[in-house]
């Protein structure tokens, strides 16, 4: 193996506990449309005070975790943070006009980027993620595929990622990744595999990062093989140890793998726990939700057959998915520190 698999994540994150998710959204809503229309957000005192700072205490949480390339922390949920701007400044259904789609949370982190800077001597690593243009079809309108609003939608996901990746003396976009959990796990309609192929290269055609595809399945791993704009496939591992495709067929095509091994289905994880004995009232505690963390030893498994199984095609490791259900902040802390104390473990025995 050249070079250590790189520890990224893969998004959403607990807001502080002294933020109200509603003032969060409102305050979200009026700095995009006051970005939009070119106002200062950085001078308005509660865009401030109940979406910035609290972003970035979110961001730093995650600095402080030992991420190497970190996804801006998403607090909004993956649908209404696209769909609602698709919907506010449509030039045509599913599609924005292209210079009213941004990624606010890029433009924080960049004025960010510079103290970063100052302290570290090095550019700022960041990831974007971004609802793929099928899971917002699906949401929006269901599984039948009409090409020609699929199409739409991922020329409104191409904006969004074309406007708000930032590459700079201070600050490195170095991933962006299109997020498609329903794939594979839902019959389409109406749609061939050339079609969806062509969907997915649409999103991504031009964006100057290395992409990913966040895939919670492995099922339709093929289609995402004959992608020419993506680079990286994702792999739930820590979840599901069959999700896995052979590193042949990464070879073949020229892709690389990013692969889970912490488990983030704190739902699941904790029915586990309820089945097997454990008291709600003991599990639903700080320190209940603290003892589901995967263990060091399970993670450091997960890692090792990873790098087994790909080798040299093993880009980027981390937690299965977002963890925003690992509240309070801390929680979610502990989770990404934990993975990253054995990503690091690993790298210095390897």
């Amino acid at each position: 193996m050249n070079e250590f698999p790189k520890y990224d994540d893969v998004g959403s994150f607990p807001l502080p506990s002294n933020i109200d998710i509603e003032a969060f959204k409102q305050f979200y809503w009026t700095a995009y449309k006051g970005f939009v229309n070119k106002y200062d957000i950085f001078e308005h005192k509660g865009v401030n005070n109940y979406f910035i700072q609290p972003f970035l205490d979110s961001f730093i949480l995650k600095e402080k975790a030992g991420v190497e390339i970190i996804n801006f922390p998403q607090h909004m949920d993956m649908y209404s943070q696209f769909l609602k701007p698709i919907r506010d400044y449509e030039k045509v259904p599913g599609l924005i006009f292209p210079d009213k789609a941004f990624i606010l949370e890029m433009f924080v982190l960049n004025k960010y980027a510079r103290e970063y800077y100052e302290r570290e001597k090095k550019p700022l690593e960041v990831k974007i993620c971004i609802t793929g243009p099928l899971e917002l079809y699906i949401k929006n309108h269901g599984f039948t595929i009409y090409l020609d609003m699929a199409i739409n939608y991922a020329k409104s996901i191409n904006s969004f990622l074309k406007n708000s990746t930032i590459n700079t003396k201070f600050m490195k976009t170095s991933l962006v990744s299109i997020d498609e959990p329903s794939f594979g796990y839902v019959d389409m309609a109406n749609v061939s595999n050339d079609e969806i192929i062509k969907i997915f290269d649409t999103s991504l055609e031009g964006v100057d990062s290395i992409s990913q595809i966040h895939l919670h399945t492995l099922n339709l791993a093929s289609l995402a093989l004959q992608t020419s704009n993506i680079d990286v496939l994702t792999c739930e591992y820590a979840s599901d140890n069959t999700n896995k495709i052979p590193k042949k067929d990464l070879e073949h095509h020229d892709k690389f793998m990013r692969v889970g091994i912490t488990r983030t289905n704190i739902n699941s994880i904790m029915a586990e726990a309820l089945d097997s004995g454990v008291e709600y009232d003991i599990v639903n505690t700080f320190e209940g939700t603290m003892n589901l963390i995967d263990p060091e030893e399970r993670i450091e498994r997960n890692l090792k057959d990873a790098l087994d199984l790909y080798g040299d095609r093993l880009k980027y490791v981390g937690p299965d998915c977002g963890v925003s259900g690992w509240a309070p902040p801390q929680i979610a802390y502990e989770l990404l520190y934990r993975t990253g104390k054995v990503i690091q473990r690993v790298k210095k025995n390897m």
